[in-house]
């Protein structure tokens, strides 16, 4: 049996991972394929600077950023000599690229491609299989719709992305790294990029904004009050006189009774979740599970290798026409998230507006009884995809009450669930309840408690992990696949530290900013990454070439180079003072705080 191409064809097959690989194998040989299956890990090839930027040389800089000055290397060369004998030895075959389907794995795909066609020939035939699960019958679409040829504006625009990424990332983190060497000596690497830079600096704004916080003193009364059988907490709102709350809690102590004013509810529609895709899952799993954006997605990437994900970065949160609910829904039922739950005997999915175009939302497709972090991830998607397609909204009851004790209002609110929806069975942010009865205006209640509380106003909030990932992609800094990366990098590059789960800037985080926003803000700032963007936009759908964009691109960041090269002597004093010496006078180190 053949399928897909009618006649008996030789098949190489290669995949992005080897456990891939193996799956496309089983589903494949059993239904009669002849094929040779290969895989690699991640990408084959990778980009380098022209030799003659071998040594780092701040003369050099400028002509860094030139759309020429890139090179095709080996990355892989495990991989790379393994195909090279097999594509030897298989010359009548065809190639079948199954990388992931996404920008990157394009890339991949025209990879393998140009090793292949420099053993094969360059008429050698190929194919490209598509797909966004591991389930035997979407594999088995994919190999019965094979494609002949890669989605060229994806290639095109993952190509102008590395090769804009490594021109202005070399170009700025050399004059960094050589401007601090002047002054203090050998020191690691100080690593500028298009996104990180900005990224760093929404942290390190946030950071200002608290160290110059001006905190103000208030005070309110705080009482307890009981109607019935319940008893609950209200306040008076803020007073910024202390006189004048120690007079009001002098009138409200002395009394015993208060006076319902007004009680009214308010019900809420909470809408149920989404259908799944990589932005907001990960702020989500982030918030659950503390742990790092990027080794969340490196999990969900292992799920989807081993069968138990369908393709984990996508930016679509709709389901396609005739997607299969209850196959599913199917998958999930020996799982523990049904237990006590009521659904819905039809899908009824609650869809959004966004799409990619390539794949559809995040959602289960085998069942996983393994535990530990990746239990926990898949759980949430599962539970995820129940929520949305089989429950219903939750209905939530607001409640406002205003009281008055001798002339002093006081407030108090409640919340409860009337219908909890959803939450039975995707729980995660489930509100709170804390319900108060039922009131008519001008009951009587007792007053059990009343005290006098000082607070003071404070500052913001250092930003959560989850949080700069939300205004990154706000910013249009990063992609859904690239994002998590940064808030890793970040650490790991010695600019911001993790301080009771808050992502925190260092000395050499801040003084970095500080030392390139004096030169030009648009150093730091997201307006001219997202003009990049536009032109990768722009080379996707074919209305520019690579060699165009990049250069434009270029030029964009090329009078900021010119503007650091005149001010490298500053730049070096002012990031030098953040580095001291390291262990037996040896290389230096970034200081902390």
């Amino acid at each position: 049996m053949t399928l897909g191409c009618g006649v008996m064809q030789r098949y190489i097959v290669v995949a992005e991972k080897r456990s891939v690989a193996r799956e496309l194998f089983r589903v494949l040989r059993k239904h009669g394929v002849e094929a040779t299956f290969a895989s690699v890990s991640g990408h084959l090839m990778d980009c380098d600077l022209a030799e003659r930027f071998y040594k780092w040389r701040l003369s050099d800089l400028l002509d860094i950023l030139d759309s020429k000055n890139t090179r095709l290397v080996v990355a892989d060369g495990h991989s790379y000599k393994r195909l090279m004998k097999l594509f030897s030895s298989t010359k009548d075959g065809i190639l079948v690229v199954a990388t992931d389907n996404d920008h990157e794995g394009e890339l991949i795909g025209y990879e393998l491609l140009s090793v292949y066609r420099s053993v094969c020939g360059e008429n050698a035939e190929f194919r490209r299989m598509r797909f966004n699960s591991l389930e035997e019958d979407e594999l088995l679409r994919a190999w019965s719709g094979l494609e002949r040829d890669l989605n060229w504006g994806w290639v095109n625009k993952a190509q102008l992305r590395r090769s804009f990424d490594l021109l202005t990332g070399a170009a700025f983190t050399r004059l960094l790294t050589l401007s601090v060497r002047r002054k203090v000596g050998e020191t690691g690497v100080i690593s500028w990029g298009p996104v990180q830079s900005p990224s760093l600096k929404f942290l390190v704004d946030r950071e200002k904004s608290i160290r110059e916080f001006k905190p103000e003193k208030y005070w309110y009364l705080a009482s307890v009050l009981r109607y019935g059988e319940w008893s609950f907490r209200a306040r008076t709102g803020d007073l910024r006189s202390r006189p004048e709350a120690e007079r009001l809690l002098g009138l409200a102590s002395a009394a015993g009774r208060g006076v319902v004013r007004s009680y009214s509810e308010e019900r809420v529609i909470v809408p149920r979740p989404f259908p799944a895709r990589t932005d907001d899952s990960l702020r989500d799993l982030v918030k659950i599970t503390g742990r790092s954006s990027y080794s969340l997605l490196g999990v969900m990437e292992g799920l989807y290798q081993n069968g138990y994900l369908s393709y984990p970065r996508t930016e679509t949160n709709k389901y396609p026409e005739g997607f299969d609910f209850e196959r599913r829904l199917h998958t999930v039922r020996g799982s523990k998230i049904l237990s006590g739950a009521v659904l819905q005997s039809k899908p009824n999915p609650r869809n959004g507006r966004l799409s990619d175009g390539a794949h559809p939302p995040i959602y289960p497709t085998r069942l996983y009884e393994g535990a530990g972090l990746a239990g926990v991830v898949w759980e949430y998607f599962a539970r995820r995809f129940v929520a949305n397609a089989f429950t219903g909204d939750a209905v939530l009851v607001r409640q406002s009450a205003v009281f008055d004790v001798v002339g002093v209002e006081f407030r108090s609110s409640g919340r409860y669930l009337e219908e909890a929806g959803f939450f039975t069975v995707f729980p995660y942010f489930k509100p709170r309840e804390e319900r108060l009865p039922r009131m008519r205006d001008g009951d009587v209640l007792e007053v059990v408690e009343m005290r006098l509380v000082e607070e003071e106003t404070r500052p913001p909030e250092r930003l959560s992990e989850a949080e700069l990932l939300r205004v990154m992609e706000v910013n249009e800094l990063g992609t859904d696949a690239t994002r998590p990366l940064y808030p890793s990098l970040l650490l790991r590059r010695g600019f911001i530290t993790r301080n009771r789960g808050r992502l925190q800037p260092t000395q050499l985080g801040e003084g970095l900013i500080a030392a390139l926003a004096q030169v030009d803000e648009r150093l730091v700032t997201p307006e001219t990454r997202r003009t990049v963007e536009r032109f990768m936009r722009s080379v996707e759908r074919g209305e520019e070439s690579i060699d165009d964009a990049l250069s434009k691109a270029l030029e964009l960041y090329r009078p900021l180079l010119e503007r650091c090269l005149k001010e490298v002597e500053i730049i070096g004093e002012r990031l030098a003072s953040h580095f001291s010496e390291g262990p037996m006078g040896g290389r230096r180190t970034p200081r902390g705080r």
